[in-house]
């Protein structure tokens, strides 16, 4: 994988998205910081689904479409 890096960086940030979202939770801070977070984090996986998918398939990869 070429951008190893950059996938493992976002996918720290989502890991830091997902315990922000813990923390609202836990302080019932106001709806609208958790609709924010949840929209960051929606954003994050479409980053890093964006990111795999422009990897070229090795060739012991089979390219199955879910």
């Amino acid at each position: 994988m070429r951008n190893r890096n950059y996938i493992y960086k976002k996918l720290e940030n989502l890991e830091a998205t997902i315990s922000n979202l813990r923390r609202i939770v836990n302080t019932q801070e106001p709806i609208e910081s958790y609709k924010i977070n949840v929209n960051k984090a929606l954003g994050l996986v479409e980053e890093i689904k964006d990111a795999i998918e422009s990897q070229p398939l090795s060739p012991s990869e089979i390219n199955v479409i879910k």
